[in-house]
């Protein structure tokens, strides 16, 4: 027995049962509690951006690896495909808020327009640059804009964090002022829904009947759309990353995948942000310009990577950080770091031993220069895995001698 569609273009969904309600409360609750920031330590923040579809396949496109987030998300998939939109029906949290949000709108007397799907055009678009490495609108996920809004606490995360509150704020005044519109229409997650409920009608039904005739035209309609969509995901995902080859490369948290995967892959969830617990990720507003908008940095300024932590990559959930254990640290390094021997105290016959002592990996020595007859630090790259001890240490003011910079993986 086939079920009702959840909501019709323009309108609210039919109210769910109070069962229904009660545990979608209840996931919400469980996903702020998830999310909150007093957890510290936890894995908890993987869960709640990790069962989306959208992202797990868009993961799977791009990075050609299964991530352990994403095997949750596929997994949800996988019921998508017999229950249609049950995601959406009891799980998602921002689901729920947008559909409290239409429901007022309703009672105010205002209605949404009918549009086409256009979040299935979206989840189409981001799987198709996903083929080139570049899901470029996964950001759109509303699990990912919902776990967003929780990086906003905390000092590292700074104004930019800000974006996942005013995103969700975003969403629940279009269901307000149009009831509907974003959880039948908008929503890429839904969208994502709909085509894999889609696909299962295809295939399992058969062209028996005049009904089922009218769904294979669908499927016809549904085919040429895929492709048209795809396309234009493709086009863009080559767009983008011809930019992107000219712009710089900031520094990432461990485990980042190539540069020009990072940026589409990145979901902007602030997990990575909220587990860190020195506080040097903090969401990029500038450095890599507009493709890595938001995407988590690192700045050395106060403190380091910790040698013993690898937090931000065991809750991603997109697979743009590749998990680690602490001791792996140093096969995924984060950058390298360089002495500039114009600022360096030894470089004014000065003593100073600091970068050294402070280095966790012993990365760092000191040769004398015959030509400078000075002291300089030398970087072993094999053991230097970036982690920006020495730069935080560093005791020249207000430029560091001793700086780590990105490594040109692309």
């Amino acid at each position: 027995m086939s079920e009702a569609p959840a909501e019709r273009a323009g309108q609210p969904a039919e109210p769910p049962g109070r069962l229904r309600w009660l545990v979608r409360l209840a996931v919400l609750a469980a996903a702020v509690l998830a999310l909150w920031p007093v957890l510290r330590g936890s894995q908890s923040p993987l869960v709640v951006p990790a069962l989306s579809p959208f992202v797990a396949m868009a993961s799977l496109i791009a990075a050609r690896a299964v991530s352990v987030a994403a095997v949750l998300g596929l997994a949800v998939a996988v019921v998508a495909v017999f229950r249609r939109r049950w995601l959406c029906r009891w799980v998602c949290p921002t689901g729920t808020c947008a559909e409290v949000a239409s429901r007022a709108g309703a009672r105010m007397g205002l209605r949404g327009p009918r549009l086409p799907p256009i979040g299935q055009w979206i989840a189409l678009a981001t799987l198709g640059g996903a083929a080139l490495g570049l899901p470029v609108l996964l950001w759109l996920d509303p699990l990912a804009i919902f776990s967003a809004v929780f990086a906003a606490q905390g000092p590292a995360s700074g104004a930019a964090a800000w974006a996942g509150a005013a995103a969700l704020t975003v969403v629940l005044l279009v269901s307000l002022v149009l009831p509907g519109l974003w959880c039948a229409r908008l929503c890429p997650l839904g969208g994502t829904q709909e085509l894999l409920y889609a696909v299962r009608r295809i295939v399992w039904r058969r062209d028996a009947s005049p009904e089922d005739r009218s769904r294979s035209k669908q499927g016809l309609r549904l085919a040429r759309r895929t492709a048209l969509a795809a396309a234009v995901g493709v086009a863009w995902a080559a767009v983008v990353r011809r930019g992107w080859a000219e712009a710089a490369r900031p520094l990432r948290p461990p485990g980042a995948v190539a540069e020009e995967i990072f940026v589409g892959l990145c979901v902007r969830c602030g997990n990575c942000v909220r587990a860190c617990p020195t506080k040097i990720v903090a969401p990029d507003t500038s450095a890599s310009g507009l493709a890595g908008l938001l995407t988590p940095t690192l700045a050395f300024h106060d403190d380091y990577c910790l040698e013993t932590c690898a937090l931000c990559t065991q809750v991603c959930p997109s697979g743009a950080l590749a998990r680690l254990l602490p001791e792996e640290k140093l096969r995924a390094p984060i950058g390298l770091a360089e002495v500039n021997m114009d600022i360096c105290l030894l470089g004014e016959d000065r003593e100073c031993a600091i970068c050294r002592s402070r280095c966790p990996y012993e990365a760092i020595t000191y040769a004398f220069s015959e030509e400078t007859y000075a002291v300089t630090p030398r970087i072993d790259a094999a053991r230097c895995p970036g982690c920006g001890a020495c730069e935080a240490a560093c005791p020249t003011r207000p430029t560091k001698a001793i700086v780590v910079r990105p490594l040109n993986r692309t």
